[in-house]
């Protein structure tokens, strides 16, 4: 472990772009659910309203009927709320899971998500079995971008900060994480496993 730090007693994975991806053409097949012309646009409007959701303000099927109708698609709901479904679970990042839990380090995924992409996560990806706990922006009421995400993760962990180690793609959100007294570590899906046993390994995990 670094010299005079302690041990890491809990780690935290985000989830997209670590521990899942979306399938390729994944944006162009969103966008493709409004007229055409559209889906640019439509896209930014329903990411920005996502938001709402994201913090468990809002139902995610409430957003999405009241974007689609805004496009003038409001058939289109079930479609839109079931390709937001469509996530690739990254093997190798399931691997290390399991290692590092094999050695007896928990770990849990810390990740921006509503209400209905949390529960599929849950139950139909099977993190519910392959992590020890999820911790999401709906249920915390707070998104990454915030040390509050953090510190209510770690108030529920019963660990000092510096006992976890959070592991996200985005600069921002270990910045934040670290701003929370966490440590951090930025790696992503194209950096390859190799790379983030090396980084865990150096924050003196047994991987």
């Amino acid at each position: 472990m670094p010299a005079g730090r302690p041990a890491v007693r809990a780690v935290l994975l985000d989830a997209d772009g670590v521990l899942q991806v979306n399938p390729p053409g994944w944006l162009e097949t969103l966008q493709a659910l409004v007229p055409a012309g559209s889906g640019e646009k439509f896209s930014e409007h329903l990411f920005e309203a996502e938001q709402a959701a994201m913090t468990g303000r809002r139902s995610f099927r409430d957003v999405v009927a009241e974007v689609l109708d805004h496009w003038g698609a409001p058939e289109r709901a079930d479609d839109l709320v079931d390709h937001y479904h469509h996530i690739e679970v990254v093997s190798d990042t399931a691997e290390v899971v399991r290692d590092l839990r094999g050695a007896g380090v928990p770990v849990h995924l810390a990740t921006n998500q509503h209400d209905l992409r949390t529960a599929y996560m849950r139950e139909e990806l099977g993190y519910g079995d392959l992590l020890d706990s999820t911790f999401t922006s709906c249920e915390l009421g707070v998104t990454k971008d915030d040390p509050a995400f953090f510190g209510r993760v770690v108030e529920q962990l019963g660990l000092e900060p510096s006992e976890v180690l959070h592991v996200d793609d985005k600069d921002r959100f270990v910045e934040a994480a670290r701003a929370a007294g966490l440590r951090g570590v930025v790696w992503a899906v194209d950096d390859g496993p190799d790379a983030l046993r090396e980084r865990l390994r150096a924050e003196g995990l047994p991987i």
